[in-house]
């Protein structure tokens, strides 16, 4: 009974149908196939909760592809199985079909999570210093989460130089 007047009134109750995932590809890009023998690599999968650098992550993303880095709807029809947890619902949530090129897609992907990220500069690298109560594990923990938000290219030698002066020891 109760249905029956939720339903005179527009709430169509009881004869819904079931809710379904639209792709936010349109479906030129979902046809897209991968070329033959190619297997999908095994990604690490990125997670915001992690503190990963965005920027860093899309880079590797795309090395892993390999071959697809030049099919860009390859690369889209892949790039959410890389994602994982609060990430990966976030993409199920972006309106259906609204997402039609990969730059538009990484676009997309740095502008929502890169605002949480705090960029970190080559200076805040070099002047930060082991402090005297601080195991070298912790500071070199802290130099990896720092580096990873530092969106400067810093060759590996330098990056070794610049923990080494930070723990306080010359080289």
């Amino acid at each position: 009974m109760i249905e029956e007047v939720l339903n005179k009134h527009g709430f169509k109750v009881g004869n819904a149908q079931p809710p379904y995932f639209v792709f936010v590809f349109p479906d030129y890009i979902l046809q897209s196939e991968l070329p033959r023998c190619y297997k999908v690599p095994k990604f690490l999968t990125f997670a915001v909760e992690l503190q990963e650098s965005i920027v860093k992550y899309v880079a590797y993303f795309q090395t892993k592809c390999g071959d697809l880095t030049i099919d860009e709807f390859l690369k889209m029809k892949i790039f959410p199985s890389s994602l994982m947890k609060n990430d990966f619902t976030w993409f199920t949530t972006l309106p259906p079909n609204s997402m039609y090129a990969w730059a538009q897609l990484k676009r997309v992907f740095h502008e929502h999570f890169f605002s949480g990220e705090t960029k970190v500069s080559l200076i805040d690298m070099k002047t930060t210093k082991c402090f005297s109560n601080e195991t070298i594990e912790y500071y070199l923990n802290r130099f990896q989460q720092m580096e990873a938000r530092c969106h400067t290219q810093i060759l590996e030698y330098e990056l070794v130089r610049i923990v080494v002066v930070g723990l306080n020891f010359s080289i």
